[in-house]
């Protein structure tokens, strides 16, 4: 396998692992479709009635970001050896950064909610020093969000300037990105699936290529 192959397998994976792991709290006798949009005592109900899935979903949520961090790197440097060393470096810096807060993020669901899902369980009551926690892994995830389209659109570019992968891929990473992160900044929210389909993307292409 070649270097485009070896690339293209991480990204692919991490895809596969986030599809995973967000579905697993919604399938099943015990699974809820709304899970993950409830109101802040119905989502620690619907965890503390599932807590092992819960944990087991963030674990393949969290090797869905690393798996990710290690395919770009791979690309980055398939990149710097074409001669784009700018975009990629900023993409990396800026993915390294996104991958660390999405970590943080997950392992504090993973962690604390579900500590909260089973005090709400015994009590009947929301613990007073969740919702705070809770609105602050929001804050990471939203600087989670915003940094992970910005690189994702410095990717587009890098591959735009060397060819690595078709144009209309590199203009539709970089026309993605911007839409999400406009969309984001409106609404205020976004779905973590968004950033793993241009990297999805990629490493079919490369795969293609290898």
């Amino acid at each position: 396998m070649n270097e485009h192959s070896l690339t293209a397998i991480p990204l692919i994976l991490a895809f596969i692992s986030f599809a995973i792991g967000a579905t697993l709290p919604v399938v099943g006798e015990k699974g809820n479709i709304r899970i993950f949009t409830l109101p802040v005592r119905e989502q620690l109900l619907a965890v503390a009635d599932n807590p092992v899935v819960w944990r087991w979903a963030h674990v393949f949520l969290g090797a869905a970001a690393i798996l990710l961090l290690v395919g770009l790197t791979m690309l980055t440097t398939i990149l710097e050896g074409a001669g784009e060393r700018v975009l990629s470096r900023l993409g990396l810096v800026g993915v390294l950064l996104a991958i660390v807060l999405w970590v943080v993020f997950s392992a504090h669901r993973a962690v604390i909610t579900v500590s909260a899902a089973q005090e709400t369980i015994g009590t009947g009551t929301v613990p007073p020093y969740y919702e705070p926690l809770a609105q602050w892994g929001f804050a990471l995830f939203y600087v989670y969000a915003v940094v992970g389209f910005l690189a994702l659109a410095a990717y587009g570019g890098s591959s735009l300037q060397v060819g690595l992968l078709p144009a209309w891929a590199g203009w539709g990473t970089i026309i993605y990105s911007i839409a999400m992160l406009v969309l984001l900044l409106i609404t205020g929210d976004t779905l973590p699936a968004f950033h793993y389909f241009p990297p999805l993307l990629m490493g079919i292409l490369l795969l293609m290529r290898g």
